[in-house]
């Protein structure tokens, strides 16, 4: 049924291309009917939806990839590194703590 839609709709629109061009010579009347079977393609793979039978749709948590810190696996595996807080909010503890640079310390 699908590609019966698909099929009528494409010659539709090399119909409504050809009649558009009747007083004009053959070679307009070949681009107006390219043209009109490529707008009647678009117009009948949105209605028919072949395209869209294809495509899986996927839950929004598989859209995110692995890896990017903002899983909730990855949230938990990073728990200790990021102190609890998301990754990359706040600035990392200098290395040898706060006071590094106390005149005392140097």
């Amino acid at each position: 049924m699908r590609k019966t839609v698909f099929l009528t709709l494409v010659v539709i629109g090399a119909a409504v291309g050809l009649v558009s061009a009747t007083g004009d010579d053959w070679g307009v009347k070949i681009v107006m009917l390219t043209v009109g079977a490529v707008a009647g393609a678009a117009i009948g793979g949105a209605v028919s939806g072949i395209a869209a039978s294809g495509r899986k749709r996927l839950s929004r948590e598989a859209d995110l990839e692995t890896g990017l810190g903002m899983q909730p696996n990855d949230l938990m595996d990073n728990y200790w590194r990021d102190k609890g807080r998301p990754p990359l909010v706040s600035a990392l503890e200098p290395e040898h703590g706060r006071h590094q640079f106390d005149p005392d310390k140097l």
